[in-house]
């Protein structure tokens, strides 16, 4: 399957997007914090960190970890280690131990870097990275099959926006674990049109449907006709696939009059937003 990558005009600190592969994992790295070498207190606080953050995270009923703090300044590192809502104690595990094995590599050692897979985000950092003021916390990145939908495209395209705002509606205001997952039916070409969307667990529901909110009115644009596609983020992600991706129960079920008429998707510049409705149309 083939991707498109899009990194958002909302990055507004210079960062470098590293696609190891057309697949995962998918890599932020901001060369502007600089970097560390093998020998350097930094790695030595890293190594510390990656050795209990996925087994804290993975063991967590929220499947999520934070590290503020480790060491002392300037070698001082922040990390937080989060999976997806659906996966098993021992998936992310797993995940989140490759993920601490990759990302300096992938990064070439800078000091603040992301990683995210299939099931699971990790960041790390030489600097607070959790306040609300960060700048990284807009910070998004995009990744849509390139494959199309052929049939019903208005129909098709005002499903995908309703769902992603039912699916980030249940993740922020009926989940404790800030998180969701959804379907609604499609036509024969596609059966069906799946969602997640999931916030990091430190988030209050306000601030997570309008993390949410505020990167679907940036990218769910650039979805327009595909497939599908994920825009993922350190506070929050959502995702829509026209293929089961998801493990469990699905949380959130649209019937399948919803949205028969509309218009397809407009850029960022004219898409409405609004804290609980997020985005009006696709």
């Amino acid at each position: 399957m083939e991707f498109r990558l899009i990194q958002s005009v909302a990055i507004v600190a210079v960062a470098l997007l590293v696609p190891r592969t057309s697949g995962e994992p998918w890599v932020v790295c901001r060369e502007e914090f600089g970097t560390f070498t093998p020998r350097s207190r930094f790695f030595a606080n890293l190594q510390l960190i990656a050795a209990t953050l996925p087994r804290n995270a993975s063991a967590s009923p929220d499947l999520y970890a934070t590290a503020v703090d480790v060491g002392a300044i300037p070698e001082q590192v922040s990390a937080a280690a989060l999976c997806r809502g659906d996966v098993s104690a021992k998936s992310c595990l797993s995940c989140l131990t490759q993920a601490f094995a990759d990302l300096p590599n992938a990064c070439s050692n800078t000091k603040d870097a992301t990683i995210y897979y299939d099931r699971c985000m990790v960041i790390y950092s030489d600097i607070h990275f959790l306040s609300d003021d960060d700048p990284r916390q807009i910070t998004d990145y995009t990744v849509n099959n390139n494959g199309k939908v052929v049939t019903e495209l208005d129909r098709y395209n005002c499903l995908v926006a309703a769902l992603a705002n039912a699916t980030a509606d249940y993740a922020a205001y009926n989940s404790t674990r800030l998180y969701a997952s959804g379907e609604v039916d499609f036509n024969k070409e596609f059966p069906k049109v799946y969602s997640w969307a999931q916030c990091r667990p430190d988030l209050t529901p306000a601030r997570c449907r309008s993390c949410l909110a505020e990167i679907m009115a940036q990218e769910i644009w650039s979805y327009k006709d595909n497939i599908g596609g994920r825009t993922l983020s350190v506070r929050c992600s959502f995702r829509v696939e026209t293929e089961p991706f998801l493990n469990g129960t699905i949380l959130v079920r649209l019937p399948a009059t919803t949205a028969l008429s509309g218009s397809p998707p407009a850029p960022p510049s004219t898409t409405a937003v609004g804290v609980k409705t997020g985005i009006t149309s696709l």
